[in-house]
């Protein structure tokens, strides 16, 4: 089969044809799955799968959306330019994005926590390790609004079913069956199955969402517990760096041909919004603590107060109200 002109000369197609295939529309499109994070408080798993950690109850949805895999499956208009872009690889690879989250998550956290505890700024009532109390209560709140934030990612991604820019790329339709005169919804892409249904969840963008929650929940914690006078400087810079971070995440989809920039853009306002409501309602990042006090002091608390003062006719009775004798 021929495939029509427009089709071969279109940019969707240039650089997607193999040596020998010329004249044949199969296009073979490597497409890597989409990155979903299997939130639990044991890590991240790996891509679309839920691995051996268990989902935190936030995640449930996102968790059966995987497991269905059967997004909303949108029709198309032959003439739409908005989804002929070619296939590209990944300019932020999933490997390199989670590595950088985590790695930042984990040094900013413990560093933060363990030197506050260290220097007593930092307490708690638990009868648990201070340290490893502190951090639990960080990293829980983390996690719960990260896998909010992906649920909600999720939830539009497989009710709306966009195509991405780069869907007939990936889809190879079988253009013998297409009427390019009305608007084509019977199935007539070629491509994998699998990639297929990736190249159906554009809206809005996973990696906006998630890097742009991530970063902006760092920013906040930085805020709350690097306010000391010498760092007036070192937090504005940190948060711009971690800021920056998603944002570019974001520019990278959008140059890849990954998402349009309203996918992209949605993406990292829900991030933001996300964590900013996670820090201000579940966290205590900005809570003001009162003074703590030495075991002593507590102890003293718990103690019934006595007077230590007696009156003269107090000083002549015993504890019975007796008088005491002289002899």
């Amino acid at each position: 089969m021929k495939c029509p002109a427009w089709d071969k000369g279109h940019p969707a197609w240039l650089g997607l044809l193999h040596p020998g295939e010329q004249d044949s529309c199969a296009v073979a499109v490597p497409m890597a799955p989409e990155w979903t994070f299997g939130l639990s408080f044991q890590g991240l798993a790996g891509p679309r799968t839920v691995g051996a950690c268990r989902p935190h109850p936030a995640s449930l949805p996102f968790t059966i959306l995987t497991f269905v895999n059967a997004p909303y499956k949108r029709g198309f208009y032959c003439g739409d330019d908005s989804i002929r872009y070619p296939y590209r690889p990944d300019t932020i690879t999933h490997g390199l994005m989670a590595g950088v989250i985590i790695t930042a998550t984990v040094i900013l956290v413990s560093a933060g926590e363990a030197y506050l505890v260290y220097t007593d700024r930092l307490y708690s009532r638990s009868d648990f390790n201070n340290y490893l109390a502190a951090l639990y209560k960080v990293l829980g709140t983390f996690l719960f609004g990260a896998a909010v934030s992906q649920s909600l990612t999720d939830l539009a991604k497989y009710m709306t079913g966009r195509l991405r820019p780069n869907f007939l790329a990936v889809c190879d339709p079988d253009w013998s069956r297409v009427n390019c005169s009305v608007y084509v919804q019977v199935d007539v892409c070629r491509g994998s199955p699998a990639n297929v249904t990736e190249s159906r969840l554009s809206f809005y963008s996973g990696h906006s969402s998630f890097g742009m929650y991530c970063m902006v929940f760092l920013a906040l914690y930085v805020q709350a517990r690097l306010c000391w006078k010498w760092a007036r400087l070192l937090r504005p810079t940190v948060q711009f760096f971690l800021v920056a971070f998603a944002l570019y995440v974001g520019y990278t989809r959008v140059s890849d041909h990954k998402h349009h920039w309203s996918d992209v853009l949605v993406g990292l306002l829900q991030g933001a919004l996300v964590a900013s409501l996670t820090v201000r309602y579940i966290s205590d990042f900005f809570k003001v603590r009162p003074p703590q006090h030495s075991p002593e002091e507590e102890e003293l608390e718990r103690k019934p107060s006595l007077s230590l003062t007696l009156t003269l006719g107090e000083a002549d009775h015993n504890h019975y109200g007796y008088p005491v004798s002289s002899s």
